[in-house]
């Protein structure tokens, strides 16, 4: 509980850290139109959470993100340990995550945005750029693994099921957990950025479009704010996860 209140206070520092800075650039810039006032702000969010039509494009970018996220860690999870298991097949596939890595995310975007639609772009490209990053971590946490057990369960011959589930995703367990967690915050920024340029409808993505094309900008910075926010949460969660999961171990 003492991390937990550690992790919670410096999180709210970060936050007050953040509104100081606002407040500060608002007062250097003095316009309006760029730069509104954090009360226009704080009173375009009001109005968004009052807002059927907010839910309905907050839902909606919210399951994009637990989509390319599942997926993406799924993956990222099952790859890791084949690529452990067998090192002919990492080497084969380290290229291919090279080549993940450095793919231009606007030029896939327009690309996937003529095969298929606003509606699925946004999640292949969040994948796009999550699976390698999620891949790395966790095969280089499978590298960690103790040997001595890793040696051990080969020679008295574990079946490979019981080494994968009791010794190799136990083991990684928290890195993959905090892993996990940044990668949820990373996912939400991928998508709404995303959905802004692709403009998908009712979508958080697509109301910063909107509020845009209106010159709205205490929506626009409300929404911004609203991202922000569940961004943190997400990564919270996710590290709150791996405390528990590290103290079960202990």
């Amino acid at each position: 509980m003492r991390t937990v209140w550690k992790n919670c206070i410096t999180g709210l520092a970060a936050v007050a850290l953040l509104v100081i800075a606002y407040l500060f650039a608002h007062a250097v810039v003095g316009n309006e139109l760029l730069v509104p006032s954090f009360s226009d702000c704080m009173k375009g969010l009001g109005g968004l959470l009052i807002s059927g039509g907010f839910w309905r494009a907050f839902f909606s970018t919210f399951l994009r993100v637990l989509c390319a996220f599942t997926i993406s860690f799924g993956l990222a999870v099952v790859f890791a340990i084949v690529a452990y298991l067998l090192p002919i097949f990492a080497r084969f596939f380290a290229p291919i995550v090279a080549v993940l890595r450095s793919v231009p995310t606007l030029a896939v975007l327009l690309i996937v945005l003529v095969w298929t639609g606003s509606g699925v772009a946004p999640v292949v490209v969040a994948f796009l750029t999550l699976f390698p990053t999620l891949y790395a971590g966790l095969y280089a946490a499978l590298l960690g693994v103790d040997r001595g057990l890793a040696e051990m369960s080969r020679v008295y011959r574990v079946p490979l099921k019981r080494r994968v589930f009791s010794l190799y995703l136990p083991s990684i367990a928290p890195l993959a957990l905090r892993e996990g967690a940044a990668a949820l915050g990373l996912a939400l920024k991928l998508v709404a950025s995303a959905e802004v340029l692709a403009g998908t409808y009712a979508s958080l993505g697509g109301l910063m479009q909107e509020a845009k094309a209106y010159l709205d900008m205490p929506l626009l910075f409300a929404l911004v704010c609203v991202t922000f926010l569940l961004g943190l949460a997400l990564e919270a969660l996710g590290n709150l996860a791996a405390l528990a999961v590290e103290r079960r171990a202990l």
